[in-house]
């Protein structure tokens, strides 16, 4: 991996050096500093600390409550004094609820929300499916803030990609909103930052013991050792963890090992002068296979429900869920597509002009896609089917039909049919609503049918993997009593994750429906009646395919100085009035600079070989990418469930095994021809036993019989037969040549950054001002595909290179502002006469964030997300400060944020199907290369598709349809699309019509390199973005009734509205293509009508644009709603109480209810293309108890025991929440609610 080159560390060690240098010299000529500590002057306590003002402690909590935070300015600041919204989190409050992470703590906090297992939300938005394969991969980012967008994660102010973990985590800051003094980049949503352990001057350290619900173990140590007193410290923390799930055979392992080094020499420590120097490092190691929160998509109950009575075909045009197939079977794949007369009782299951027709009937996979059939539970092999090889079939002439023309007369065939998804049928049905995207995958609701919640469907075929390590040097030094301090830091974390998965990231459920297959009359059966597949009436799922897996790596390097200075007035005021009315002055001003590299990849786990590729195709193969048609696998789940009245109660099983694809022979029908003794033109009978396989009496287009010959005998050819298929495996990356995407980035950003904070009328009053600039760097590269290499990428380093320089259209530089206001009412007004402590706040800030790479439609850079916030607080606690009460009324932009958009990379497949077919056409290809032009085939012949147009209407449509994808390509090229895309059509010098190109082919003959199976790449971090605006309210109050007992308390009322939802491009992008596909009544053109393998129904409009397009209608519909899954109400109550004396002595018992509003999951559709708003669908509020348990105990002088345990979500039981709804408001995606569950710590401390 071509990992950006370590940058030299000399400088800032040599600057730290001649620091050190300096301050000593200072030391020995500075004169006697004032004896007072440096502390926030809001402070009410006069405790000297020796803490610099760049960092905190923990000494200074009351209970729950953290008095002080780095998250306003970088500099340790009073929180009553910050305007921002600001939330700490400590060591006390994670140890009572018992969080260890992300996932179960943040759904305790303001305003916040995570997904996962324990979490409040799915995260993966409302399109017409839900993908689970990023939360899977990356669960850390599964979170989202005042419903705008997931926060950033930080470590010690650092942005991180490194899940934060409380075996080594002091406290968490959570900070909401943008805040452009302290990070000018990132996340407008806010930040969760989370503190490490630093190496204290004291002997400590503690072991913990937690046993867990299903099998869970975790171990974590925390050793601090004091080498020299006052001046070097150490400190280790490792953490071993195993969590086991509900879901069997789910886990996580977690290995990880953090050390701390803290040195504070005394030479360079004196009445003028602190030193410090902190080191720290951590290793960790993640390996596992995470749980599902979305059961698998349902395609196996409409199987069973009944097929549709009169009023039901009525009911289903105003908008409700369609009906099912009736428990129907398909005989064999031959009949499925025969209308004609002679055809039997229930053929033309898949036309649409057939009385017996079944929208919920599909192709599971393409001829000569390679079908694995493989048993979930022992990985044992059925078979292997390949279907027709079609490049040896003859005429009755002699010549070859072409790659795609098939055998003579021969019906037509897929190879394996199963079961839709419901917005594919809603498409075939043409149902109301359903140009709109509004219907979507519906997820399996019958936990008896198969057990999501105890069960995960993929077993030990899905993985996901984290690895880090990360190092920070801080070199910081104050002088004269905290009056000016310099902070050098060096900051280093490499990072990766990957996941791979046989299924995906959202499998579906369903069953083998065939009782034949196309070789069924070789046994003699009769493919009515018969039934030859042993598999029939099992359920199965789909893997392999283009599925595989992802990964992600970065570096990032961070070098940030900082200096410090505190104006105290009474250092040199004597003015009682002017020392009345000037407090102390603080600046702050930091340069840093980032270089953050990434690399993503993604890729195939199983391949065809090229032998088999040249095999189909009738030449080498090169011409073939690799994702053309790759090996599919049928995976059977149990025994055969069709002798069942419905799927409740089938108990299906989950895979059980590592299933893994065997190279194998594909039986395939071989047309090559053996019998040379015969002659192609010479008259042949169908036999009885394949009149369901040949046509015994063709006719042409105007209904003349036609004479079957020799060339349709099958006997003639090799016939069914075994080609072997040397499968190319990705094999955890040690075959590169399977990698479907490769793309790297390297980032540098400058900054500067100064802050402000004035404390004016006796601290009552406290302004905070900061600016921030930044020059923000961005250079990447994709690697492209090697011409004639079956697609592989292009790995080689001298190509796959950043660029040399960086281009000046991705040279970003910015400035950033931000201000608040602190009014402290009691210190404003003579002998305090208010019975409560009252501060008023306002704060403004904004700030941008710089993502990887992101690009339009055409591949140009597009903004940066943007934030601003306006913020109006007001605090009241009581005198003692046991009582703290914080109200904030809030209003959050963010701009340009990246929105989801439903099977985004169709976009390109549309065009890349266009321009294929359009070749197909133009040159009359049997496949999709130039070597096979001039080959006439069904798939090639206009009026095989639309059989009712003369020979003149047919040849006029198809010169109509090559005349506008040419105008197409045109139109796109000038955009720079194709070079986006990273795929080259023909050149514009060639693009004719097919009547046009007849007259001088050779005039007009294209480069042949650039007529291939085309595959469009999408660009490098293509987003489509829309801007989102939160309002309302949040409530913090945090209470300490008494010594020992401990409240906390928040609330949070939010709107959060999406608007310019996709932007002005694509909206252009959609407005050409429909003028290009649709006449002025919706009917298609000739461009959408262009036909695929010979059929209407698979007409680039009907079967990819249509399609599509209703995802990017149902985007375009979510304008002026509220983000998914967004609660308007959510609140928290946590308390916790410890005996102090009596027979409960040491005894705690604590509890927290967490509750959620009630949730819009959907709005009723309008005919027209929009929603009424006016009317929303619900899901169900939720509300969760958790209960808590402990007791401490002094085993020996120097061991305490601390035994808990914490049942989190008492009383839960499972359950499903709803994440979308169908057009009838009935449930499409939803997820599984957080059940009970425990956990037994036992902790020694020492």
């Amino acid at each position: 991996m071509d990992h950006h080159p370590n940058q030299p560390r000399r400088s800032i060690l040599a600057g730290a050096a001649l620091l050190l240098t300096a301050a000593v010299a200072a030391a020995q000529q500075a004169p006697q500093p004032s004896t007072a500590a440096s502390q926030s002057p809001s402070s009410n306590d006069d405790t000297t600390i020796e803490l610099s003002p760049f960092e905190v402690s923990a000494s200074k909590n009351l209970g729950y409550q953290a008095t002080d935070t780095l998250a306003g300015t970088r500099i340790r600041t009073s929180l009553k004094d910050v305007a921002a919204s600001i939330s700490v989190v400590n060591k006390e409050f994670m140890d009572d609820i018992g969080a260890t992470d992300s996932g179960t703590l943040l759904q305790y906090t303001t305003n916040a929300e995570v997904a996962g297992t324990e979490g409040t939300y799915a995260g993966l938005g409302n399109g017409v499916s839900v993908d689970e394969s990023g939360t899977l991969r990356s669960p850390q980012g599964a979170q989202r803030v005042r419903g705008l967008a997931s926060a950033d994660n930080a470590r010690d102010y650092f942005i991180t990609d490194i899940p934060w973990d409380s075996f080594n985590t002091d406290r968490v800051d959570i900070l909401r909103g943008p805040n452009s003094i302290l990070f000018g980049l990132g996340s407008p949503a806010g930040i969760v930052n989370g503190t490490t352990h630093n190496a204290e001057f004291r002997n400590f350290g503690s072991d913990e013991f937690r046993t867990g619900s299903y099998g869970s173990v975790r171990n974590s140590i925390d050793l601090n050792q004091q080498i020299l007193p006052g001046q070097l410290a150490l400190r280790f923390d490792g953490l071993w963890s195993n969590q086991k799930y509900e879901q069997k055979p789910a886990y996580q392992d977690d290995r990880r090992y953090y050390g701390a080094l803290r040195f504070d020499p005394k030479f360079l420590n004196n009445q003028v002068v602190r030193t410090s120097i902190k080191i720290k490092y951590e290793h960790g190691e993640i390996s596992a296979n995470r749980p599902r929160i979305v059961p698998p998509n349902d395609a196996i109950t409409p199987w069973f429900n009944a097929m549709p009575t009169a009023q039901q075909l009525a009911n289903i045009q105003s908008g409700t869920t369609p009906y099912g197939m009736g428990k129907t079977f398909v005989n064999n794949p031959y009949d499925v597509w025969r209308t004609d007369a002679n055809a039997p009782a229930g053929s033309g299951m898949i036309q649409k002009s057939s009385p017996n027709y079944q929208p919920w009937l599909s192709d599971i996979a393409n001829q000569q896609q390679p079908i694995w059939f493989m048993d979930g539970a022992t990985n044992s092999l059925y078979r292997v089917d390949g279907g027709y090889i079609n490049n040896g079939a003859l005429n009755s002439s002699g010549a070859f039909t072409g790659v795609s023309g098939g055998m003579l007369y021969k019906y037509q065939n897929g190879m394996f049919y199963g079961l839709n998804n419901l917005p594919s049928v809603a498409i075939n049905e043409n149902l109301k609503f359903a140009s709109y995207g509004q219907y979507k995958n519906q997820s399996l609701l019958d936990p008896s049918v198969f057990n999501f919640y105890k069960t995960l469907i993929d077993g030990p075929t899905k993985h996901e993997w984290e690895k880090w390590n990360a190092q920070n040097i801080d070199i910081s030094q104050t002088y004269y009593d905290n009056r000016y301090g310099i902070d050098l830091t060096y900051d280093r974390q490499t990072y990766q994750n990957g996941a791979d998965s046989l299924l995906g990231g959202s499998p579906t459920l369903t069953l083998d429906i065939l009782k034949n297959f196309t070789d069924y009359y070789v046994s003699g059966a009769n493919g009515e009646t018969s039934t030859t597949n042993p598999n029939i009436g099992r359920p199965y799922v789909i893997g392999a395919s283009n599925n595989g897996g992802a990964s992600y790596y970065s570096d990032r390097k961070v070098k940030r100085a900082s200096l410090f200075a505190e104006v105290r007035p009474s250092d040199f005021l004597h003015s009682k009035l002017l020392l009345k009315i000037f407090g102390v002055q603080r600046f702050n001003g930091v340069w840093s600079q980032e270089d953050y590299y990434n690399e993503n990849r993604r890729w195939q786990d199983y391949a065809n070989s090229q032998a088999w590729a040249g095999f189909w195709n009738g030449n080498d193969g090169s011409s073939s990418t690799f994702t053309d048609r790759p090996p599919v696998a049928v995976v059977y789940l149990g025994g055969s469930i069709a002798g069942l009245n419905s799927a409740s109660g089938a108990n299906i099983p989950g895979i059980t095994t590592n299933v893994n694809l065997p190279d194998a022979g594909v039986r395939v029908f071989n047309t090559q021809w053996q019998n040379y003794g015969v002659s192609p033109g010479a008259s042949w009978t169908v036999p009885a036993g394949l009149i369901n396989v040949y046509n015994p009496n063709p006719v042409d287009s105007k209904g003349n019989p036609l004479p079957v010959t020799q060339a349709s005998n099958p006997a003639n050819y090799v016939g069914w037969s075994n080609y072997p298929d040397q499968l190319l495996r990705y094999d955890n990356g040690q075959n590169q040549s399977l990698l479907t995407l490769a793309q790297k980035s390297l980032r540098e950003t400058t900054s500067f950054s100064s802050s402000y904070q004035g404390y004016f009328l006796k601290n009552a009053l406290v302004a905070t001002l900061g600016w921030r600039y930044d020059e923000v760097k961005t250079k990447d590269v994709t690697a492209g595909q090697l011409p004639l290499e079956r697609g592989i990428l292009n790995m080689q380093p001298n190509v796959y290179a950043l660029p040399s320089s960086w281009p000046a259209n991705q040279i970003f530089k910015g400035h950033s502002t931000s201000g608040g206001l602190v009014l402290h009412l009691n210190n404003l007004l003579p002998r305090d006469p208010l019975p409560f402590d009252i501060s008023l706040t306002y704060n403004k800030s904004s700030n941008f964030q710089v993502t990887s790479v992101r690009r339009d439609l055409y591949g140009n850079p597009i903004g940066n997300p943007t934030g601003q916030t306006k913020e109006y607080g007001v605090l009241i606690s009581t005198k003692d400060n046991k009582y703290s009460l914080r109200v904030t009324k809030y209003t959050t932009d963010l701009s340009n944020n990246g929105i989801g958009l439903s099977n985004s990379y169709g976009i390109g497949q549309v065009i890349q199907q266009g321009l294929r077919w359009r070749n197909v056409f133009l040159y009359q290809l049997g496949g999709y290369d130039f070597a096979s032009a001039n080959q006439p085939s069904y798939r090639n012949t206009w009026t095989n598709a639309y059989p009712s147009l003369t020979d003149a209407q047919a040849q006029a449509q198809e010169d109509a349809a090559i005349n506008g994808w040419n105008d197409i390509q045109k139109w796109l090229e000038a955009k720079g699309f194709f070079k986006a895309w990273n795929f080259s059509p023909i050149a514009d010098s060639a693009l004719v019509d097919r009547t046009t190109y007849l007259t001088n082919p050779s005039a007009y003959a294209p480069n042949p390199a650039n007529v291939y199976a085309y595959t469009a790449t999408a660009p490098q971090g293509f987003t489509v973005t829309a801007n989102t605006e939160s309002k309302g309210y949040e409530f913090e109050l945090t209470a300490n009734p008494t010594s020992n007992w401990r409240v906390s308390f928040n609330a949070a009322d939010t709107t959060a509205v999406r608007n310019d939802v996709g932007g002005p491009l694509l909206d252009q992008f959609i407005s050409y293509l429909d003028s290009k596909f649709y006449n002025a009544d919706g009917s298609l053109t000739p461009v959408g009508a262009l036909p695929q393998y010979g059929g209407a129904s698979n007409s680039i409009g009907a079967s990819i644009y249509g399609p599509w397009r209703s995802n990017y209608v149902l985007l375009k519909l979510q304008q002026g709603t509220d983000a998914p899954e967004l609660r308007k109400w959510r609140f928290n109550f946590i308390t916790n109480y410890t005996f102090t004396h009596g027979w409960m002595k040491n005894v705690g018992v604590g509890g927290a209810y967490r509750w959620q509003d009630k949730v819009i999951i959907g709005y009723p559709a309008i005919q027209g293309g929009s929603y009424d708003l006016t009317k929303p669908f619900y899901g169900p509020a939720e509300g969760a108890v958790d209960l808590w348990a402990s007791y401490h105990h002094k085993i020996t002088r120097k061991v305490d025991w601390k035994i808990q345990i914490n049942i989190r979500n008492a009383f839960a039981k499972d359950g499903l929440i709803p994440i979308s709804v169908e057009p009838d408001g009935s449930w499409a995606s939803v997820r599984t609610q957080p059940v009970q569950e425990w956990t037994l710590s036992n902790t020694f401390s020492f």
